[in-house]
């Protein structure tokens, strides 16, 4: 009988790694120089760049490039934060301030602090330190300023509130006109402040833990309105903010009583919400007339659920709970039209899908079946628009709504109800790019979305993504032109919306053999190229990928990319990993950096390549046999695929996934012999448990997932057990024939721990040879970098062990 192992990992031992010492150190070594990076922002008038080298020991290291001249750049280590003036970069270290002129390369350092900020009308930098703040100015560099006793610092569009303590009393000080004003007293100290319209304020007092009142102070008539003399205050935090029409919203929430939290859990089958027994704290919405005294709780008992959509009469309204069943990600609700004043509820539809609403409030858009339904919120009336293969809607500011999808631009007139084609030059799935979005409304999971997407008709951008040849395009719209802003690519670009230029855009783009750079791109001029990263990486240019195309048995067209070993050799095997999720082809053009940030579930491509293995990443996708046979049935097909491929050693060939690739892989091990081992990540092994369990991580039964969500087994367990029970790994365990390395976090909140257990016990049951690797203090993606670097290494060392005839670690027994 062959010796199973399960390895508890329950603190970090000293590996014995079987690779030579100074292979070890030279991988150290490219892993410390290669880097990510981050782009953070651009000055104001949008002519420099600032962005962060994310590098594995840090992600401090702050880059400004000057966008008309990119040779020009500076690298400052170390910034903990940095903001823009009219012409200055101001910077914060541990150990002291920079004030940095990228025009003309010179800097000026004043003391460390513990916040700064930069107030735009004055150009004046603000910095609070222990217990002062200094305002100096930017133009003569001199501090102009100094107070004392500040214990709090407000920076609120570009102005400056301070917070002091004098004796038992707190002052609330505005700097103004060169000076600091008291405003305001208070016996409690102020937890935060927003500015209103009208030169008033909105101040939250807060005590030990506890909102104390929240006041809305007139600074100009000295006048204070207090919420407390309105509503009972019984809360320990809220957010707030001002409606078009003056009134306040005010989201509070209210720690529940540790006696409550204490005592037993009552659990009901007729309970839809079952997200209150996980939740903390308890939530209420007002809206708050300070003037008229007048401050109401929205929403009641069974319509719970409000949201502010910016009308000036009308709330909506609806329940969580009601028509919520768990079979859906998104459950539908009988959404109403609320009345605050007089308390009357008007039902608008019952939505099944995400809601977007005008600016104003006075329209609702959504999908309705095949088509998307337009709702007049204060006539009630109701347009269906005809969907042409539309993905989303965005209002304009011309009352109008745009569509993107596969169909082109399309562009629908509220007045006139008609819809017309604007622009379809180009084969593929378009997407708007550059569009507002704004939402009151932090919903719950599992609850519909309310939101606002608004665009600039007159100027936008869009890509244009043909899927069948992997490229993309990017177009500009100005006016009634449009303008080719990139032409057709395979590489992966990415619009960062951090840019202030008016005329330009700013992209990252990488590819297989480029890593990323960042572009400046206009329709003035021809794409630059502001910063190519990881210069040093000299293996760039031999990274040799190849798209492998396959059909499953539904005839369904499937492709899979295939990195070969970075220093291949004609003539010679080379063994191979195959690893597996759904639809991994459209990563083709992301760049395989070396980084330990990027083995949080212990698979490298770049690791894998340089160590000689090929590396296969297959397209699955599932049909009416249910998810794990037609996930064979694709994996089978596309290794078929590779036959003639003389560098595979087909011998030599392991199959590895994670999660959802977790399960696919452990039921190929049930079900195949083509394999010489197989790696199982965090994956589901008993889905008939897995579809009656609660899933911990999206607070709620399972079985969503299975009818509706990732497995698409499109039918509850009841209509089909025959299905469910043919596609459950566990029910075949006993036909693994090769060595099976399994890993978990105990604190997976995911997929439970117990389903790789179970697995792992069922391989021990039936003699296989199988080993756990159990890490206590990790969730269903690591978060610690020695647990993730551990579990790379150690699977690297199975892989050398099973595929290459290595030295066997002494782990693996």
């Amino acid at each position: 009988m062959r010796r199973i192992i399960m390895l508890m990992l329950l603190c970090i031992c000293h590996l014995a790694y079987a690779q030579k010492d100074s292979d070890f150190l030279s991988a150290e070594k490219k892993q410390n120089e290669a880097y990510d990076i981050h782009v953070k922002s651009t000055s104001k008038d949008g002519k420099w760049l600032a962005f962060f080298k994310m590098y594995d020991d840090n992600t401090d290291t702050l880059v400004i490039v000057n966008r008309k001249k990119p040779e020009i750049q500076y690298k400052r280590l170390k910034v903990l934060d940095h903001r823009w003036s009219r012409d200055q970069l101001i910077l914060k270290y541990k150990d002291r301030t920079e004030i940095f002129d990228y025009a003309h390369n010179k800097k000026e350092i004043l003391p460390a602090c513990q916040t700064f900020g930069i107030l735009d009308k004055e150009n004046i930098l603000a910095l609070h330190t222990s217990q002062q703040v200094l305002l100096y100015d930017l133009k003569g560099y001199k501090v102009i300023d100094s107070i004392g006793k500040v214990v709090k610092v407000f920076y609120i569009d570009g102005g400056l509130y301070l917070q002091a303590k004098n004796n038992k009393e707190y002052h609330l000080l505005q700097w103004n006109d060169g000076k600091a004003i008291t405003i305001y007293r208070s016996s409690d100290q102020v937890s935060n402040i927003l500015v209103l319209q009208n030169n008033t304020l909105l101040i939250f007092e807060k005590k030990e833990n506890l909102i104390q009142d929240i006041v809305y102070y007139d600074v100009s008539l000295k006048k204070e309105y207090r919420f407390s003399q309105d509503q009972r205050i019984n809360f320990n935090s809220s957010t707030s903010y001002q409606r078009s029409d003056g009134k306040i919203i005010i989201n509070a929430e209210k720690i529940k009583d540790k006696s409550r939290m204490d005592a037993p859990e009552i659990w009901s089958t007729s309970d839809n919400n079952l997200i209150e027994k996980f939740r903390k704290s308890e939530t209420m919405k007002y809206l708050w007339s300070p003037k008229e005294n007048k401050a109401i709780v929205l929403g009641d008992s069974k319509l719970n659920r409000v949201v502010d959509i910016g009308n000036k009469a009308y709330f909506l309204a609806f329940s969580f709970s009601e028509l919520q069943d768990y079979t859906l990600k998104k459950a539908p609700a009988k959404v109403y039209r609320y009345n605050v004043v007089d308390g009357s509820y008007d039902l608008i539809d019952t939505i099944s899908s995400n809601v977007n609403y005008s600016p104003d409030g006075n329209y609702l858009i959504y999908r309705n079946g095949n088509n998307w339904k337009l709702v007049d919120v204060n006539s009630m009336k109701y347009e269906n628009i005809e969907d042409v293969a539309f993905s989303n809607p965005y209002f304009t500011d011309k009352n109008k709504i745009c569509f993107d999808g596969s169909g082109g631009i399309w562009e629908y007139d509220i007045a006139d109800r008609k819809i017309r084609q604007i622009f379809n030059k180009e084969k593929g799935n378009y997407k708007i790019l550059n569009f507002n979005y704004t939402s009151n409304f932090p919903n719950y999971p599992f609850e519909l979305s309310f939101y606002c997407k608004v665009l600039d008709s007159f100027n936008y951008i869009f890509e244009v993504n043909n899927e069948l040849n992997l490229t993309k395009s990017v177009f500009e719209k100005d006016g009634n032109k449009y303008h080719k802003m990139i032409n057709s690519t395979q590489s992966k670009i990415v619009l960062q919306k951090t840019d202030n230029a008016k005329k330009a855009y700013l992209f990252t783009e990488e590819n297989f053999n480029q890593p990323k750079q960042i572009i400046d791109v206009s329709r003035f001029y021809n794409k630059k190229v502001l910063f190519r990263s990881n210069k040093k990486d000299e293996a760039q240019s031999m990274i040799k990928v190849e798209t492998i195309r396959y059909k499953n048995a539904e005839g369904v067209g499937l492709r899979g990319i295939l990195y070969y070993p970075l220093y291949y050799k004609e003539g010679k095997k080379y063994p191979m990993v195959v690893h597996v999720y759904q639809i991994q082809s459209d990563k083709i053009n992301q760049f395989p950096l070396l980084l330990e940030n990027d083995i949080d579930t212990g698979f490298s491509i770049r690791t894998l390549i340089e160590k000689g293995y090929f590396v296969y990443m297959p397209d699955i996708v599932f049909d009416n046999k249910g998810t794990g046979i037609s996930a064979l049935d694709c994996v089978n097909r596309s290794i078929d695929a590779l036959i003639g491929k003389q560098l595979i050693d087909f011998k030599k060939m392991a199959l590895t996934g994670h999660s959802h690739g977790g399960y696919i892989t452990n039921f190929i091990a049930t079900r195949s012999d083509r394999f010489a081992t197989y790696v199982s990540g965090a994956g589901n092994s008993d889905i008939i448990r897995s579809y009656y369990s609660l899933n911990e991580e999206f607070i709620s039964p399972f079985y969503w997932q299975f009818e509706n969500g990732q497995y698409e087994m499109k039918k509850p367990f009841v209509k089909d057990k025959n299905l469910y029970f043919i596609n459950n790994p566990i029910n075949y365990v006993e036909h693994v024939s090769k060595p099976v390395l399994l890993w978990t976090g105990k604190k997976d909140k995911n997929i439970e721990w117990g389903q790789v257990m179970e697995f792992f016990i069922g391989l021990k049951r039936n003699n296989k040879d199988a080993t756990l690797l159990a890490y206590p203090d990790e969730g269903h993606i690591f978060s610690s970098k020695i647990n993730a670097k551990d579990l790379h290494n150690r699977i690297l060392q199975w892989f050398g062990y099973y595929l290459k005839g290595e030295q066997k670690p002494d782990w693996i027994d």
